[in-house]
């Protein structure tokens, strides 16, 4: 049982964000799926601190000085060091926390000021759909060059682009009144 605190104790208020409060389901699973591939490849790697860039040699350890005196990176070690899988299942994990939290907000403010079910709803699943574009069909693919990973980063741009404006859209009347 819960108990209504705050804004919600007056009976005529009612749920207050239930559309954002509804899509934190799906973004926390999502989220904590992302973090347990983390979790697992750590385990599985033994590297427990950073990722495999960061554990492996440093960038000068790749890169050679030729006898003309020209330095020389060593791109197929930085090929494979980047699509290592725990530095893809990091980079995964810290860009959807890099985003979502802020779209979240931005949702909630639009939410709070009497924004549109529908325009929310299509926004935040729009938002889901882009987020796991972006990471399966996406970073995971080899090379993480698949079609998700622009789907999903334009899709993601775009909705946290519409929720900025629509959330200002909202208030304009406040900063505009005579």
């Amino acid at each position: 049982m819960t108990t209504r605190t705050g804004l919600n104790h007056i009976d005529i208020v009612g749920p207050l964000l239930p559309i954002t409060g509804a899509f934190a389901v799906p973004f926390t699973a999502y989220f904590a799926l992302l973090s347990a591939r983390v979790c697992s490849l750590r385990l599985k790697e033994k590297i427990f601190l950073g990722d495999a860039v960061s554990s492996d040699a440093s960038p000068e350890a790749s890169a050679t000085t030729t006898d003309d005196g020209k330095h020389h990176h060593d791109h197929d070690h930085d090929h494979h060091r980047h699509h290592h899988p725990l530095f893809v299942a990091t980079r995964s994990h810290a860009n959807f926390v890099e985003h979502v939290p802020l779209a979240l907000t931005l949702a909630a403010f639009a939410e709070l000021n009497g924004g549109s079910k529908q325009a929310l709803t299509l926004s935040l699943g729009g938002l889901l759909v882009a987020r796991v574009l972006h990471v399966e069909f996406g970073l995971r693919r080899p090379g993480s060059t698949g079609f998700g990973r622009v789907v999903g980063y334009y899709g993601t741009m775009g909705v946290t682009s519409f929720l900025a404006g629509y959330a200002g859209w909202l208030v304009k009347d406040y900063w505009f009144a005579k």
